[in-house]
């Protein structure tokens, strides 16, 4: 068997996953701009209203003139906080569907990776990078295009006025900011680093707590409550530990800021105060151009917190890449897949297959001509459920090995295979529904007949009437609420439901009383008359009428035939058959 997955990252890189979505909210992107331009200059003209306002008071101008200057100025930042608003309702708004649209690309995704891939990836760490990751990347789209655009407006904007009130001292402003960048750039990178640990380790934390109520019943009957407590609890420290460790490393990004502004603030203010003192400058030049300097803090402030949201969002797409980038291994291998009604004939032509170099399957030669019943017996790890499996093309099968109707089952459409296969494997799964919607899970008719017809044939039916809300009763998460053979019997009904031209029952009836079992293949003889059924089971019991029989033994099949004819061969069926009846009798006494 070939890697259960493969990398593919796409030609535009990292981000060619939201610059697809980008694309489409180009719009509000390009209103949001405007805004974010708007909004600068409209409150950014108010420190130059402001210097005039001061040369009018040395002139002891009229308060008429100054009352002019003053609802101006009330007036521009009315309008820019207007802007403000339009600049969130866009670009915020957008952040929010680009999460809604990455949300339902990933779980999508997540349902076409092939099982192999959840057989290595915890369930956990899956929901950690659907929730934190998510939100991360949504920051970094969002209030991070939004910040580090006003950051590079506005300190266009405040150097352009600040150059024309006076070209000096925005020299001695600037130039200590020339170490802005070398520190922001190392500390983020930094950030980059540590937030990978951390989004890793509440991966950890998240399946560590599924896992434990998932499994809550075995924790607590083997009495490891505290066990589990304190392996959650050392997992919560180390978590703990890495976010501590981010506290410190922003604590130190933002009073290095902080000083550059005090330092640069003195810097300024001696300079500037030399210059008005000389004349130079007029006193009003003097504030406006303070008024301007606090406004490159913001900036200076905002680019810190903009960069931790730029590492951390990285970091989360990264992971949430790993699952988008990973091409599930079964899909439809040719370009123009056979979706026709399937009639039911199986073959299986020198058939080997095997997991990550350990053969399971070797040389298997059978036909199963439409309608027929089959038998599948065989010690544990003989291969059987491995062969339900290729069935269901849940594993990558080589082409010309397995054939449904005469076409090789990699030229059937994978979609159109699956809807008219009813397969039940050994462990029944439920979802936390009513009885009717798991039965009718897979059904295109979703009608009342189905249900009760696929029901009855389960012998479901006689205990439904029993649940308090009948079919509308719910299960519980993975059915709780049922016995092992109901949940099985819920099982069997859901893939009756779907009229399967092809049932694979891999040992459902293992938790299932012998009368009710023989109940069920009554009905399926009488219902389902037409449909190739294939029964894999432990007991003879539950095979000893199909139309044949195989015995699987170390993946190959060393018996064949009706049970009458394997009972004259006086072989390993004949063996595991007398066997099992004296363990029946043993039970009797």
């Amino acid at each position: 068997m070939t890697d259960f997955l493969s990398q593919n990252r796409p030609e535009n890189g990292r981000f060619g996953v939201i610059l697809k979505y980008l694309k489409g909210y180009k719009g509000y992107l390009v209103v949001g701009g405007i805004a974010i331009v708007m909004a600068n200059i409209l409150i950014l003209v108010i420190p130059y209203l402001t210097k005039l306002v001061f040369d009018l008071l040395e002139k002891k101008a009229p308060a008429g003139e100054i009352l002019k200057y003053v609802l101006a100025m009330f007036g521009l930042a009315i309008l820019s906080g207007i802007f403000r608003f339009t600049t969130r309702r866009t670009i915020v708004w957008m952040s929010r569907h680009l999460e809604y649209n990455l949300r339902g690309e990933l779980v999508a995704h997540l349902l076409k990776l092939s099982p192999s891939y959840y057989d290595v990836t915890r369930t956990g760490d899956i929901m950690a990078r659907a929730t934190n990751d998510l939100e991360a990347v949504r920051k970094m789209t969002g209030p991070g295009i939004m910040y580090i655009t006003n950051t590079v407006v506005s300190l266009v904007i405040a150097v352009g006025f600040m150059l024309y009130l006076s070209p000096r001292l925005t020299l001695y402003s600037l130039l200590p900011m020339l170490v802005f960048p070398y520190a922001v750039n190392k500390l983020g990178n930094l950030v980059h680093r540590k937030f990978i640990k951390i989004q890793e380790q509440f991966s950890r934390i998240t399946a560590t707590a599924q896992e434990n109520l998932a499994g809550i019943r075995v924790v607590k009957a083997y009495g490891q409550e505290q066990n589990e407590y304190d392996n959650f609890s050392e997992e919560s420290q180390k978590y703990i530990r890495h976010n501590l460790g981010m506290a410190r490393l922003q604590g130190t990004l933002f009073p290095l800021i902080y000083f550059l502004a005090s330092a640069l603030n003195l810097l300024i203010l001696y300079f500037g105060a030399q210059e008005v003192w000389d004349g130079k400058i007029e006193l009003g030049t003097m504030v406006a151009f303070f008024a301007y300097l606090h406004g490159l803090f913001w900036p200076m402030f905002a680019m810190g917190w903009v960069v931790s949201l730029y590492q951390r969002g990285t970091a989360s797409l990264d992971r949430i890449n790993r699952i988008l980038f990973t091409e599930p291994i079964i899909k439809n291998k040719v370009e123009k897949p056979y979706r026709g009604k399937l009639k039911g004939k199986i073959e299986f032509k020198n058939l080997k297959f095997g997991y990550n170099g350990s053969a399971v399957l070797d040389g298997i030669d059978l036909v199963i001509e439409p309608s027929q019943t089959v038998g599948v017996v065989g010690m544990t790890g003989s291969g059987k459920s491995t062969l339900a499996g290729l069935l269901a093309r849940l594993y990558l099968v080589e082409d010309n090995r397995l054939y449904i109707d005469d076409i090789d089952i990699n030229k059937w459409d994978l979609s159109t295979l699956r809807r008219q296969l009813g397969f039940v494997p050994q462990e029944p799964f439920l979802f936390s529904d009513t009885v009717a919607k798991n039965i009718l899970f897979g059904a295109e008719r979703d009608d009342e007949n189905t249900l009760l017809a696929a029901a009855r044939t389960a012998a479901l039916d006689k205990d439904v009437r029993d649940f308090p809300g009948g079919y509308g009763t719910i299960v519980g998460e993975r059915g709780i609420t049922l016995s092992g053979g109901q949940k099985q019997r819920a099982a069997i009904a859901r893939a009756l439901a779907v009229s399967p031209g092809i049932l694979v029952l891999d040992d459902v009836t293992s938790s299932v009383d012998t009368e009710t079992e023989n109940e069920i293949y009554d009905r399926l003889d009488e219902n389902y008359r037409t449909c190739t059924r294939i029964i894999i089971s432990h007991r003879v019991s539950s095979v000893k009428e199909a139309d044949m029989i195989i015995f699987l033994e170390d993946g190959r099949i060393v018996e064949q035939g009706g049970h009458d004819e394997l009972m004259r061969l006086d072989g390993r069926y004949a063996e595991l058959y007398r066997s099992q009846l004296l363990e029946m009798e043993i039970e009797k006494l």
